[in-house]
C-alpha cells in the first residue's frame, strides 16, 4: 500500500488551499444574490456583525488554551469547551458553532499533517468518514440556520439543550472509565505494597551467618541484600545491566503514541470485528486472543503453510465494516454541525472500545476527517453565510496552539486515571453552566420567569464552568512547571546517597 511522504502531504494541503482560495470569489457572488428577509429590523437581528462588547483577544485566548490543554488530553477538538464558553461570554450560539468549526479546521489541519507524517492515517478510510460527516454536517447546519431564522433566542435554547445532552451520553462514557482506571491504580498499588512487605519480610528471617565469618557480616549482608534487589528488579525487568545487554526486552506496541495510549476494548468489540457486513477495511486491532497474548497483524503469517483456523479468525479480527463506521459519522457530523464539538467523542471512542481500533491510528484518521470536512462546512455553510464571530478568532486559534504545547507536556507528569477525572470534572461543569442558561435564554425568547432567579441561576452556571475551567487548566499548568523544575535540578551521581 502507498504511504504518502511528508512532503507529499504538505504539498496536497498547499493545494487543496489554492483550489479553495479560487472558489472563494465565485460563491461570494452567488452569496451576493441572497435576498435579506424582511425581519431585519427585529431586536435579535440574526445579520448583524458581532459588537465590540463580546468577548476581545485575551478572553477568547485564555479559552482557546484551555480547549488546547483538552485537545491534548482527549485528543478531541475541544468544542464541547469552546461553545459553551463563547455562549457564556455572550456570543451568539450559532455564532460561537461557526467560530468553533473554524478554529477546529485550522487545529485539525495542523494535528492532521504531523500524524501524516507519523504514517498514523488510514486515507482512504478518512476520506470515507469525511463523506459521512460532511452529510450529517449539512444536515444540522439546514436544522440549526432553519431555527435561528425563525427565532435566533430559540437557537440559542436548542443548541444549549443539544450540548447538554450530548455531554450527558459522553459522561456516562467516561466518568465509569475513570472509576475503572482509578480502582486498576489502587489495585497496583497495592499490590506493590505487599510485595514489598513480603520482601522485607524474607530479608529479616534470612539464617544468621556462622560464628567464623562475623567479622565480614555487614560486608556479606549488603551483599546479599544486593543480589535480592538485583533478582527482584530481574522479575520486574527493571534491572539495568540487563536492559543494557538486551535493549529489546520490553517490546513497545505498535503504533505507539504519547498522546493516545490504546484503550480498553468492550466486551462487544470481538462480535463488531467479525460482523458479517462488507465491505471491509484492514485496521490493526487491540483484542487479545484466548492465552492473553496481543494478535499478530494478519501480513506477518508464514507464506508458505496454509492457514489454520486460528489465522483465518485473526483476519476477521484485523479488519472492520466499513458502513457502520460510515453511519457513525453521519450522526457525529449531524450534532457537530450544531454542538460544535468535532463528533470526536462519538467516533475516536465507539472506534477504539466498540471496535477495539488502534487508538493512534483512530486519532490520525479522525483528525484527517476532521480537517477534511470542517473545511468544507466552515467554506460551503458557516464562513459563506456570515455565522463567523471575527472577534474571536485570532485569539482562540493563538490560544489553542499555545495549550496544545502546554497541554502535551504537563499531561506527561500526571497519572492517565488524574486526567480522565480532570476532564470528567470539566465536562460535568459544561453540563451543569447550560443547564443552568437555560432559564436566561427562555425568559429571552419570551417566557415569563422571574428576573432575580435567571440571574441567579446564569451567575451560577458561569461561576460553575469558571471553576472547573480553572481546575482543569490549572492542575495541567502545575504539572508542567513541575516538570520544568525537576528537569532543571542537577542530577544525582550514582552512589551519592549512600
Amino acid at each position: 500500500m502507498y504511504k504518502p511522504s511528508g512532503r507529499t502531504i504538505l504539498f496536497f494541503c498547499a493545494a487543496l488551499f489554492m483550489v479553495c482560495a479560487a472558489l472563494l470569489p465565485t460563491d461570494l457572488i452567488w452569496a451576493a444574490d441572497i435576498k435579506i428577509p424582511e425581519y431585519i429590523d427585529r431586536i435579535n437581528n440574526p445579520y448583524i456583525l458581532p459588537d465590540g462588547n463580546g468577548p476581545g483577544f485575551f478572553k477568547c485566548a485564555i479559552i482557546g488554551m484551555v480547549t488546547g490543554m483538552l485537545s491534548a488530553a482527549i485528543g478531541a477538538g475541544g468544542g464541547l469547551l469552546v461553545v459553551p464558553a463563547l455562549m457564556t461570554a455572550g456570543v451568539s450560539g450559532i455564532y460561537a458553532v461557526g467560530s468553533e468549526m473554524f478554529r477546529m479546521f485550522i487545529f485539525s489541519t495542523i494535528e492532521s499533517v504531523r500524524m501524516g507524517i507519523n504514517r498514523r492515517i488510514k486515507y482512504v478510510l478518512a476520506l470515507i468518514m469525511s463523506m459521512g460527516t460532511l452529510l450529517g454536517g449539512l444536515g444540522g447546519y439546514a436544522l440549526n440556520n432553519m431555527i435561528f431564522i425563525a427565532d435566533p433566542a430559540g437557537n440559542d435554547i436548542f443548541i444549549s439543550s443539544i450540548i447538554a445532552l450530548w455531554l450527558i451520553i459522553y459522561a456516562f462514557i467516561i466518568i465509569p472509565d475513570f472509576r475503572a482506571d482509578a480502582h486498576k491504580y489502587a489495585l497496583e498499588l497495592l499490590r506493590k505494597e505487599k510485595e514489598k512487605q513480603s520482601k522485607s519480610e524474607a530479608v529479616s528471617t534470612a539464617p544468621n551467618p556462622p560464628a567464623k565469618q562475623q567479622k565480614d557480616k555487614n560486608g556479606d549482608s549488603r551483599q546479599a541484600e544486593g543480589e535480592v534487589k538485583s533478582e527482584a528488579a530481574k522479575e520486574k525487568g527493571n534491572d539495568p545491566e540487563a536492559k543494557e545487554h538486551n535493549p529489546n526486552t520490553s517490546q513497545e506496541p505498535q503504533f505507539e503514541d504519547e498522546l493516545y495510549p490504546d484503550e480498553e476494548p468492550w466486551e462487544i468489540a470481538r462480535s463488531l470485528r467479525r460482523i458479517k457486513l462488507p465491505p471491509y477495511m484492514e485496521f490493526p486491532s487491540t483484542l487479545k486472543n484466548g492465552e492473553g497474548e496481543e494478535l499478530e497483524p494478519a501480513d506477518l503469517k508464514r507464506n508458505a503453510e496454509a492457514p489454520t483456523l486460528g489465522e483465518v479468525e485473526q483476519d476477521k479480527q484485523e479488519r472492520i465494516p466499513v458502513i457502520p463506521i460510515f453511519l457513525i459519522t453521519i450522526v457525529g457530523g449531524f450534532f457537530m454541525s450544531i454542538t460544535g464539538s468535532g463528533g470526536v467523542i462519538l467516533t475516536f471512542t465507539l472506534m477504539t472500545k466498540a471496535f477495539a481500533c488502534v487508538a493512534a491510528l483512530v486519532a490520525g484518521t479522525d483528525l484527517a476527517r476532521l480537517a477534511i470536512s470542517s473545511g468544507g462546512l466552515t467554506l460551503g455553510a458557516y464562513g459563506l453565510n456570515g455565522f463567523i464571530n471575527i472577534y474571536c478568532i485570532t485569539g482562540l486559534v493563538f490560544g489553542t496552539i499555545s495549550g496544545l504545547h502546554l497541554g502535551s507536556k504537563g499531561l506527561k507528569h500526571i497519572l492517565p486515571y488524574r486526567v480522565k477525572g480532570l476532564v470528567s470534572l470539566l465536562v460535568i461543569s459544561v453540563i451543569i453552566n447550560r443547564l443552568l442558561a437555560l432559564p436566561a435564554l427562555l425568559r429571552k425568547a419570551g417566557a415569563d420567569i422571574y428576573p432575580g432567579l435567571v440571574a441567579t441561576l446564569d451567575s451560577g452556571g458561569s461561576y460553575i464552568l469558571l471553576i472547573g475551567a480553572l481546575i482543569f487548566g490549572g492542575w495541567i499548568i502545575f504539572a508542567f512547571l513541575s516538570g520544568v523544575y525537576n528537569s532543571l535540578q542537577p542530577v544525582k551521581e550514582k552512589g551519592a546517597d549512600k
